[in-house]
């Protein structure tokens, strides 16, 4: 791990987003980085249960992500903690391994594309704001290979693509097939 991205880690440490106590207006409307943590490690869906963790201010890391130019506030906490798995890879992965119902809208049919049945998305948000907690950066600078980095370091379980390692492999190549599979 470079000096820099562990002097991120410690900007992280500073930025905790709690939803449940936090305002949307209190997260930056700017790009940046985020970790998310899970409060319980109980509480996650049973397939997560015998995976191996790194943890972050005594929380289990599960996901690691970027906002890009659409910014923290409007990326992350509007599309994960309010929006639906159509917009949210996060929300995806939960509502799989949850065993939610997953529909298409018609301009979906033909891709991989989908969301939960309402009553889903509203169990999924519920759960969200009760159980995670959101680690940020805000930054000008690219992201993009700090993410990859920072994936490498703590390699959260529900981010596929650009997670290497062979710790929690397994899992995530069974995550992917149900993602997949409509």
């Amino acid at each position: 791990m470079s000096g820099m991205n562990m002097e991120i880690i410690n900007l992280l440490k500073q930025n905790a987003f709690y939803p449940l106590i936090n305002k949307e207006i209190d997260l930056p409307d700017k790009q940046g980085l985020y970790l998310i943590c899970i409060n319980k490690i109980e509480v996650l869906p049973e397939a997560m249960e015998n995976l191996t963790y790194t943890y972050f201010e005594g929380k289990a890391v599960i996901y690691l992500g970027i906002s890009g130019s659409r910014g923290l506030r409007k990326r992350d906490y509007n599309n994960h903690f309010h929006g639906t798995a159509r917009v949210s890879t996060l929300r995806k992965s939960l509502g799989v391994l949850f065993g939610y119902e997953k529909v298409q809208s018609l301009k979906d049919q033909g891709t991989s594309n989908f969301k939960f049945i309402t009553e889903y998305e509203k169990a999924l948000t519920e759960w969200m704001l009760n159980n995670l907690i959101m680690y940020y950066y805000a930054t000008d600078e690219d992201v993009e290979n700090i993410e990859t980095e920072l994936i490498s370091y703590f390699n959260p379980p529900l981010n596929l693509s650009k997670n290497k390692s062979e710790v929690n492999k397994e899992f995530r190549r069974k995550l992917s097939k149900l993602r997949c599979t409509l």
